[in-house]
C-alpha cells in the first residue's frame, strides 16, 4: 500500500511538472511566434511593430527555452498536446534560424580568392588597395573627441564618417588635431544636431549631401592610391521610424538604393553610418537587394548589435552598418565602444577594386 501511494504521488508530481513545463513553453513561444509572423509579412508595418522587429534575434533564446520546456513536459508526461507543442517549438526555432542565418554565416572568407568567394556565393573581393573605414553616430550628448580620434588611429582607420556631428563636436575634433591624420573632409554640420562629416587620409572631393533627408548625410568622392578608380562615399543617418515618421524612414532607405545610379560619377560606393534599420526590417533587406553587401553579414557578424550603447539595457539591435557595392571586397568587420553616444562604432577593412 505504501509503495503504491509513493508511485501515485510520483505520477501526480510528474503530471503537475509536465503541466507547468507546458505552460512555460507556450508563454515562451509567443514572442518568437509573433515576431516571426511580422518578419514574414509583406505589407507595410507601422508603430509599434517596426520597433518590435528589432527584438527578433533576441526571441531565439525564448524559443530555445520553450523547446527545452516542451521536451521536458513530454518526458514527464507524454500527451498528444505536449508532443504537438514540442514539434511546433522545433519548427518555429528552425524558421527563426533560417531567417537569421544570413547574419551568422560568413559569405566571404577574409582574404579569400575571387574564385572561392564566387563559389561560396559571396561578394568577390577587390584586388586593389586595402582601406579601413569607420563610422560612429556621435549623437548630441558629446563624444570625447580625443578618445574618438585615439580609437580611429588605433584601428588604423583611413576614412572616418561621423553622423550627427554639430559645430561644437567639429571644433573639439579640430582641437584634438584631426586635420593632422585626416587632412581631407566633406563636412556639413548644423547647430540643430542634424549634421555629419567624412574625414579621409586620401584626397576627398565633397559632393553635397543626400537630398530629401531629415538628417544631413554628407557625400564625397575619394581617390585612393592603388585603387582602379574613385570611390563614392556617404555618411548615412536615416531618420528613425518614430510614429508619424515611418513614410519618411522608408523613403530615405529606398533612395539610398538608387543613390549610386542617380548621381553621376564612380559606381563603386561605400555607405556607412546609422541606418536606423536592421536586417530584420524588410526595408533594409530591399536596400541590400539593390546590389549592396553588409560588411557585418559578409564577415558572419550580422547579428552584432550596435544600439543602445552606454545604457542599462544591453545592446540588442544592429542599426549601424557599412554597405558596399559588389566590386569592393570585405576583409573584416568589428564594432567599437566610444563613451558619450548611444551607438557603437562600426569598422570594416575593405579591398578596393584594382
Amino acid at each position: 500500500m505504501q509503495r503504491a501511494g509513493v508511485r501515485g504521488r510520483s505520477r501526480q508530481f510528474r503530471r503537475i511538472g509536465a503541466g507547468v513545463c507546458w505552460a512555460v513553453a507556450v508563454v515562451l513561444c509567443l514572442p518568437g511566434a509573433l515576431l516571426t509572423v511580422l518578419r514574414l509579412v509583406r505589407w507595410d508595418l507601422g508603430t509599434p511593430w517596426i520597433q518590435l522587429l528589432s527584438l527578433f534575434p533576441a526571441t531565439l533564446a525564448f524559443t530555445t527555452a520553450a523547446l527545452a520546456a516542451a521536451v521536458l513536459a513530454v518526458c514527464l508526461s507524454s500527451r498528444l498536446s505536449r508532443t504537438i507543442l514540442a514539434a511546433a517549438a522545433t519548427a518555429l526555432l528552425l524558421i527563426q534560424l533560417q531567417l537569421v542565418a544570413p547574419g551568422l554565416l560568413p559569405r566571404d572568407r577574409p582574404g579569400a580568392a575571387p574564385q572561392a568567394a564566387a563559389t561560396a556565393g559571396g561578394p568577390i573581393p577587390g584586388t586593389g588597395r586595402t582601406v579601413t573605414v569607420m563610422a560612429l553616430n556621435v549623437g548630441s550628448s558629446g563624444v570625447d573627441s580625443t578618445v574618438l580620434l585615439k580609437e580611429a588611429l588605433a584601428r588604423k582607420a583611413d576614412i572616418l564618417a561621423l553622423p550627427e556631428l554639430g559645430p561644437p563636436g567639429l571644433e573639439a575634433l579640430e582641437a584634438a588635431g584631426i586635420a593632422a591624420d585626416f587632412p581631407y573632409r566633406s563636412v556639413d554640420v548644423d547647430w540643430a544636431g542634424v549634421g555629419s562629416a567624412i574625414f579621409s587620409r586620401f584626397p576627398l572631393q565633397a559632393s553635397g549631401r543626400v537630398p530629401d533627408s531629415a538628417f544631413y548625410q554628407s557625400t564625397g568622392v575619394v581617390t585612393v592610391p592603388g585603387a582602379a578608380g574613385a570611390i563614392r562615399l556617404a555618411a548615412i543617418h536615416v531618420d528613425s521610424p518614430r510614429p508619424g515618421r515611418i513614410p519618411g524612414w522608408r523613403q530615405e532607405l529606398r533612395q539610398l538604393g538608387g543613390l549610386r545610379q542617380d548621381v553621376p560619377g564612380p559606381a563603386s560606393t561605400i555607405l556607412l553610418g546609422d541606418f536606423n534599420a536592421s536586417y530584420d526590417h524588410r526595408e533594409f533587406r530591399e536596400l541590400l537587394a539593390t546590389g549592396l553587401t553588409d560588411a557585418a553579414q559578409a564577415a558572419g557578424q550580422g547579428m552584432t548589435p550596435t544600439w543602445p550603447a552606454g545604457s542599462r539595457v544591453p545592446l540588442f539591435v544592429a542599426l549601424d552598418h557599412v554597405l558596399v557595392t559588389a566590386d569592393i571586397g570585405i576583409r573584416s568587420f568589428a564594432t567599437v565602444a566610444v563613451p558619450g553616444t548611444d551607438h557603437a562604432g562600426v569598422i570594416a577593412e575593405l579591398v578596393l577594386p584594382g
